[in-house]
């Protein structure tokens, strides 16, 4: 760990505020202390990011297109990004990646670590390089650009005729960072997803289910495993369905949300984060809903938590 350290002090980027420590799986994360949150669980950053972004994109079935396109929203170490460049250097697709952060330092600091270099394939480190250094990449299975900013704003500056078959939501949490999971930001994701695309986030929180749901996407449950230390749900997987009433089911990752996750729904943890300017600071949006949490007409969370705690036992 005194190693880390002393990598962390000799990026480029002032580092006060993150703090690198070795997960379960022996990959490296980073924790940022100002909002008192890690970058991946403890039981492993690699593993978490195959668990709950690249085994739910499922592969082997769009190993019948000859492109996929992907936005990874909140690029952080990059290890989202990585585990599928690894997996998609085994197939012939041709990859359009597009990246989406406004912190340099994560990547940098990553990069910098032998033991996070170690991991990756040639092709994939070479790519991770590339977005860090030069802001775009291109190579004979693909191409991408970085963008670095608030991206509430960076979203703005994609095509609109671009469509993406995988959108990967991983920014801290809504708590921490509400302005990227208000109902207008989840709304605007929405409308870049092609038909059939999917949505995948870590998070299985009320309010970001039910904006996801009012944005016209069919929800689906990502099932725990054995590592997540999650009781009901390891996440969610928001698709686009030309037709809602064909509702995906695939059994092995996910499954339809349960009659709990649904009552869930209806409580004020459902109550969506708003942020109509797409410029509040995260302290109006927590306050804005706060206000909204106090006047609204659903059932208490606690309610909802005493009756399925009932129901189990």
């Amino acid at each position: 760990m005194k190693d880390f350290a002393n990598k962390l002090s000799q990026t480029k980027y002032p580092s006060n505020n993150l703090r690198i420590y070795e997960t379960s799986d022996g990959s490296i994360s980073l924790v940022n202390t100002d909002l008192k949150e890690g970058f991946h669980n403890s039981n492993g950053a690699k593993k978490e990011a195959i668990e709950k972004f690249i085994e739910p994109s499922e592969i082997n079935l769009l190993k019948k297109q000859k492109e996929i396109s992907v936005l990874d929203l909140c690029v952080g170490m990059g290890y989202n990004s990585a585990c599928l460049m690894d997996a998609i250097l085994d197939t012939r697709l041709s990859l359009n990646w597009w990246g989406i952060e406004q912190d340099k330092r994560p990547l940098d600091i990553a990069l910098s670590i032998t033991q996070f270099r170690s991991i990756w394939k040639n092709k994939t480190l070479n790519f991770l390089e590339c977005i860090n250094q030069k802001n775009h990449w291109e190579s004979n299975f693909g191409q991408g650009k970085m963008l670095w900013g608030d991206a509430r704003l960076e979203i703005t500056k994609i095509p609109k005729e671009i469509k993406y078959d995988l959108i990967f939501h991983d920014a801290f949490s809504p708590q921490k960072s509400p302005e990227l999971w208000s109902e207008e930001f989840l709304q605007d994701l929405s409308k870049k997803l092609s038909n059939g695309g999917k949505l995948i986030t870590y998070s299985r929180a009320a309010a970001i289910r039910a904006s996801l749901r009012r944005s016209g996407l069919t929800l689906q449950s990502l099932l725990t495993t054995k590592s997540s230390g999650s009781d009901w749900s390891n996440g969610t997987v928001a698709i686009k369905s030309p037709n809602p009433q064909n509702k995906p089911t695939n059994t092995l990752l996910w499954s339809s949300l349960s009659e709990m996750e649904e009552d869930h729904l209806m409580t004020v943890a459902a109550v969506p984060y708003r942020d109509p300017t797409g410029n509040s600071s995260s302290f109006e949006i927590i306050e804005r809903r706060n206000c909204e949490q106090k006047n609204s007409n659903f059932s208490s969370t606690n309610s909802w938590k005493k009756r399925w705690i009932r129901t189990k036992s």
